[in-house]
């Protein structure tokens, strides 16, 4: 389980800040995990950020993305902002959630996020035959924000950093 995580590094004092203004501000990213034999595979999540910049995230066991993380915990995640012209790339490993009410908290958020965003009465998972509900805890090692909107006079300046210390 997830103890002490700190942030040991930051680009700029408002590196914290933005990076969780800017996950708080989308519900739903792109999660790449492989297997055992180092097989990539990505499916699209909803997440939830929680206090320490994790990010948990519900699906089935026997998807292709479980299977994975059940596997092997290092995995990836990117949000894109067409927008913004701004995306935020994590890596990191991943924790099964084996709490009952932390793993319905992010089942519940999953199906929530999923109506209000789609109009639609079911989520992408609950349409599947894919097994039981399984919920993971995405624990950072690096965070990296590219706000590429922004006018600045070098490449670097474009991102700002958090780096995580276990």
């Amino acid at each position: 389980m997830t103890k002490d995580l700190t942030i040991v590094s930051t680009t700029s004092p408002e590196s914290k800040e933005l990076v969780r203004g800017y996950l708080d501000s989308h519900h739903s990213g792109i999660l790449g995990t492989s297997d055992s034999s180092g097989n990539p595979h990505v499916a699209a999540v909803y997440y939830e950020r929680d206090d320490d910049f994790c990010l948990t995230f519900a699906t089935k066991t026997e998807t292709q993305k479980a299977k994975n993380m059940l596997e092997n915990q290092q995995v990836a995640f990117v949000i894109y902002d067409e927008k913004e012209q701004a995306t935020i790339q994590i890596t990191g490993r991943v924790e099964r959630i084996e709490d009952a009410a932390a793993k319905n908290h992010s089942i519940n958020a999953m199906v929530k996020k999923s109506a209000e965003l789609s109009g639609r009465e079911f989520t992408p998972a609950e349409k599947l035959e894919a097994g039981d509900y399984i919920a993971f805890k995405l624990v950072p090692l690096v965070i990296r924000l590219g706000i590429f909107a922004r006018p600045v006079s070098s490449e670097e300046e474009y991102y700002e950093t958090l780096l995580f210390s276990q």
